[in-house]
Formats: C-alpha cells, structure tokens, sequence
C-alpha cells in the first residue's frame, strides 16, 4: 500500500552563478544497463516540492495531487500524469476527510494509521467521481493510480463478505473508466477483480517482489521466498493474460543505493518496470533509468 502524508522537502541542488540571478543546472541519466523491453520508464513521487524537471525524464509519473501545483510542465514534455488515488482507504490527514460518514468506515489499517472503506457503500462510489475525481480531471489528470485495492480483506474474512466488496469494487472502476472517457488507470494488485475490469488498466503494479518495508518494526526487510514466488507468479499470469504492463516497486535503504541499483536490474530482468526508492516514495529512485541534478560550475560553461 503506498500511503501518502507530509513529506520532508526535496532540494534539486541548484547553484546561482552570477549577481543576474542567473541559475544554470542540468539533469544526468545513468544507465543502469537495463535489458531493452517495450515497458514504460515510470516514476513514483509523492513528496513535496515535484522534481518536476527531474520527472518529466520518465514516460509516466504517478504523484500525490495534493502536492502538485501544475501539470503544465510535464505535459508539454509528453509525460504521462497518474493521480495517486486510495480507492478502499482513507487517511485522517487528508483534507476531506471529515467529510466521510463512518457508516462508510469498515475498520482500520493500524499498520498505516488510516480507515478502511466499505466499497458496497454507493455513497462513496458517488463522491469519489462526482466530487474528488472530477475535480483532478478538470485539473488536467488524464490518468489515476488506484491504490488499497484490497485492503477490505483486512476487515472483511468471510467468502461471501469478500465477495460483495470485490463486486463493488469491479463496479466502482467501470464506473470510473465510464464517467472520464480515455482514462488511464494503473492498478495497485487488485487480481480478483481483473476479470471484471482488466481491461481498463493499461498496467498493474505490485510492492515487495524482493526488498519490502515492514511499517511496524520500521525497517527494511528482504521479502520471504514463498511471497515472492506466489506474487512472481501472479504479476506473470496478469502480464500474460491481460496484456499489461508490469511495475515493481520495491523499497530499499536509501544509503544503499547500489544495492537499490541491483534490485532494479533483477526487477527489469524478468521483463517488468522497476521503482526502486523509500517507502514514503519521497525520493527519486531507481528505475529504468537513474536520473539526478548535477551543478555546472561556472567554469565548466563554454561561450
């Protein structure tokens, strides 16, 4: 689950060079010698101020709206803009949460701090598009990141339960890719409801192929063999079957960057997308691509 808050700031390291006031910076891309393959360079930032310039590298970006001022930028790069969107879960730092009725609240996620959704609740499904969704449109999002696809299994156990949240939840995405015409979504897991709604994603996502975060011990853990085996399986099934493409985010130590390095390269061997960064997804990771902000000095101009 990929929960945003308040982030510390990003500094893109710029250097002024002159009493004008005029700044020189560049960007640097460091191959990391990924395999060639068709998939979409992507990026996840959540935090605050946007890299843009850093960002608008990647082919697509998922971002939290909230911190986002413009989309102007990225645009006219070409770059594809996905609003982070928490489908089955709401935080109470979100601005709108007090306009949430806890009849629509089935339980809570301790682990993240927020409330679970109870996605049968048709008032929900009718604020989610009618007031929240329809607001980052006209702000020009032409693409949402669905997020805590399926945190009802956290609060709902039994089969039948499990069974009416799936179907709302399959009905509330058809809604979705309905009411915004030429949408893209990108999944976060969801594969019981791929049957039903596969076809509007045009990728799916998973965390954890193989380092993972553990938020109640607070620390980095490599991901058990049997996980990884049984979501390795899973991510080739949904490739295979429906088509998409395929994003890995993993989460590493962010002092450990060569290691985060190798993870993406084991990522991209087996043919997926990989994101590589911390858990608050508050730093530019490592993907298909590594791109960071460099100084020109001065003397490095040439007129």
């Amino acid at each position: 689950m990929l929960i945003s808050w308040e982030r510390e700031k990003y500094e893109t390291n710029l250097l002024e060079l002159s009493s004008s006031c005029i700044v020189y910076s560049s960007m640097v891309l460091l191959s990391i010698c990924l395999p060639l393959q068709a998939n979409q360079s992507t990026a996840f930032f959540y935090g605050r101020p946007v890299p843009v310039n850093l960002l608008s590298h990647y082919q697509q970006v998922v971002v939290e709206p909230e911190n986002m001022d413009n989309l102007d930028d990225l645009h006219a790069k070409g770059t594809n803009v996905f609003a982070y969107i928490s489908i089955g879960e709401i935080h109470p730092t979100r601005s709108w949460y007090s306009e949430i009725p806890k009849s629509w609240i089935l339980g809570s996620n301790e682990k993240w701090g927020s409330r679970i959704i109870d996605l049968t609740q048709q008032g929900w499904h009718d604020y989610l598009i009618n007031k929240y969704l329809s607001k980052l449109w006209k702000e020009g999002y032409r693409g949402f990141f669905l997020d805590t696809m399926d945190s009802y299994q956290s609060a709902v156990h039994d089969a039948d339960g499990r069974l009416l949240q799936e179907k709302a939840l399959a009905s509330l995405i058809s809604r979705i890719h309905q009411h915004f015409p030429g949408v893209k979504l990108i999944f976060n897991r969801g594969f019981e409801v791929l049957p039903e709604v596969g076809q509007y994603a045009v990728a799916l996502a998973a965390e954890s192929l193989f380092e993972g975060w553990d938020p109640a011990k607070q620390d980095y853990t490599e991901v058990k063999e049997a996980d990884r085996h049984w979501l390795l399986e899973k991510l080739r099934q949904t490739r295979d079957q429906y088509g998409l493409q395929i994003i890995v985010i993993d989460y590493v130590d962010p002092k450990q960057r060569e290691w985060a390095r190798k993870t993406a390269k084991r990522i991209s061997y087996l043919g997926f997308t990989p994101w590589v960064a911390t858990p608050r997804l508050d730093i530019l990771g490592v993907g298909l691509s590594e791109i960071f902000p460099r100084t020109i000095t001065k003397s490095e101009i040439k007129y």
